[in-house]
């Protein structure tokens, strides 16, 4: 039976299937299901809702030339990952209409079709100058379906592409640029107040892109209600390992499958929506959606500095939205904007030349959240235990090299010899035992896995491989004689440091912090020598306790 605190987790296993469909494998699900039965319900999810992990070769049947009710099928219009959109023609009223129904209705399960009418009777309850109307409800042969005017404009993307090929490339005007800005950020302003419209009813969209808004006469109409929830219905179409949405506008918590999603995933979209129609890119890319995923998971928000391949251009605007993007998109749902109408406030300032709140945060701030950022934290919410067991071991190596010396021989020298009896069992036996012990905690809390399993874990890895690497290299030179057994430590210390150090920059900032406080061990152990290994060891407690606090098991 596997320890409660180890760390295959079912975010563990997602990141694990989504590195392997990234090298180009196929994972089977049944394996999966087998492997991990405590998280069998989750994973069926997954695996149900992931359809890039299926075949996407067999194309559905269209229904175009039947009858649907009153409705005549003319053409089709678009498929999406909830159903497909036709042109038709309502002959009672005269009128041509968009009907969409579930693409394949034979294979439709009972939780595609309850979501399919949650979409309908949400979109019907909308009404907001900004979000397409609902006409009618039905179902036709088993099937069901609802009715929305046609729109004959292009969708919002198209914008985008427009983007791409003009404004982007230097091909324009500033004044024509400025004219393209200032009108996405009019077009994003509109959605966003539909969107906070659809908040305010309890319904988050959870798939906004370029694609799901329709331009109708020059105003934007979001539409595709396909993975619309509620925030007090309907909670069997949450359930934890679902990952729904469109993986180049999906915020972080989304791509980890949790099924507990705010209002903030909807500002999230919107403002990679604005990334997108400001430089003619998605926020995330990548050669497959397992990459995409990743980045979502890895990487900060996109700059709009770094977006312009020629550089951005010298627009007060563009700087105040670079701004106004990297608040909507933040890591953290706490640090976005507390509402869509809150985006759409901003944006509003923007039009009318005013300083967005968005502004740049103060030193002291933006070092804080730096600190506080924490972008795998997931992948290692379960190893409080193992942590706070290499603690453990770790300061009573230490304290075991400091009695031996000091108590059993008590004139040891501070250069002393690395072929002598002290050094022997004063310092290789317990550091020896400490090694032992750290492999035994690493892989009973691993279930005997020693290399890295998910994309999170490989940089770690190769910082404390490169730590034991360089603490290997320093002995070996005090074994050989070109370097005193007081600088050991020393050099431990620093080397400590530099680890965390360097980690912060991958998972928790704060532990920045903690290797600076290896730094001053450092100091410390130059000081007052005798004491050095109390320094170490009790500084490695201190900070696995802290670790250990952090990434304790998830309750």
């Amino acid at each position: 039976m596997n320890d409660p605190d180890s760390p295959s987790s079912l975010d563990s296993v997602l990141a694990e299937i989504l590195v392997r469909e990234e090298n180009g494998e196929r994972p089977d699900p049944h394996e999966y299901l087998e492997k991990h039965p405590d998280h069998a319900e989750e994973l069926r999810d997954f695996f149900r809702n992931h359809r890039w992990l299926g075949s996407e070769d067999a194309e559905p049947a269209t229904l175009v030339g039947q009858t649907i009710g009153e409705f005549r099928i003319i053409r089709e219009v678009a498929r999406g990952g909830m159903g497909v959109v036709y042109e038709a023609q309502q002959d009672s009223l005269r009128r041509v209409v968009a009907i969409k129904l579930i693409g394949d209705g034979v294979l439709a399960n009972d939780e595609v079709r309850l979501r399919f009418r949650v979409e309908a009777e949400a979109a019907a309850s909308l009404s907001h100058p900004n979000i397409l109307p609902i006409h009618s409800i039905g179902c036709w042969r088993g099937i069901d379906y609802f009715v929305m005017p046609m729109v004959s404009g292009d969708s919002l993307q198209s914008l985008v592409d427009q983007q791409r090929e003009g404004c982007r490339d230097g091909a324009m005007a500033t004044a024509d640029v400025k004219e393209c800005v200032m009108k996405a950020v009019a077009f994003m302003r509109d959605i966003s107040r539909g969107v906070a419209y659809a908040h305010s009813r309890g319904i988050i969209h959870r798939d906004l892109k370029p694609e799901n808004v329709l331009i109708d006469d020059g105003v934007p109409k979001i539409v595709d209600f396909g993975l619309a929830k509620f925030h007090s219905d309907a909670p069997e179409l949450t359930r934890n390992g679902q990952v729904l949405g469109t993986p180049h506008y999906m915020s972080p918590e989304q791509a980890r499958g949790c099924g507990d999603l705010t209002d903030a995933v909807d500002v999230y979209a919107l403002g990679g929506m604005l990334f997108s129609m400001l430089t003619g890119s998605p926020p995330h890319s990548g050669e497959s959606t397992a990459e995409v995923l990743s980045r979502v998971l890895s990487d900060e928000p996109p700059s709009l500095r770094l977006a312009y391949p020629g550089g951005m251009p010298r627009l007060p605007e563009l700087a105040d939205l670079d701004h106004v993007i990297q608040r909507a998109m933040a890591c953290e749902p706490t640090e976005r904007y507390r509402s869509a109408d809150e985006l759409a406030d901003d944006l509003d300032r923007i039009l009318v030349g005013e300083t967005p709140l968005a502004a740049p945060d103060g030193l002291v701030h933006r070092m804080s959240r730096e600190l506080a950022r924490d972008q795998h934290l997931h992948a290692f919410q379960n190893w409080g235990r193992a942590l706070r067991g290499i603690g453990y071991v770790v300061l009573a190596a230490h304290i075991a090299m400091f009695v031996i010396m000091q108590w059993v021989y008590v004139d040891t020298p501070n250069d002393l010899a690395a072929w002598s009896q002290p050094a022997f069992w004063g310092y290789f036996v317990p550091r020896l035992l400490m090694l032992a012990g750290i492999a035994w905690v690493i892989g009973r809390a691993r279930d005997g896995l020693w290399l890295p399993r998910i994309s999170a874990e490989r940089p770690v890895w190769s910082i404390w491989l490169g730590y034991l690497v360089a603490l290997s290299s320093i002995n070996l030179l005090w074994i050989s004689g070109n370097l005193d057994h007081s600088g050991v430590m020393v050099m431990a210390c620093v080397m400590s440091g530099f680890a965390f150090i360097a980690i912060a920059g991958h998972m928790w900032g704060g532990s920045a912090l903690l290797g600076m406080g290896f730094i001053g061990m450092a100091f410390a152990s130059v000081a007052i020598p005798v004491a050095a290994p109390l320094f170490l060891g009790g500084w490695w407690m201190v900070t696995m306790l802290v670790f250990s606090k952090r990434y304790r098991r998830m309750e």
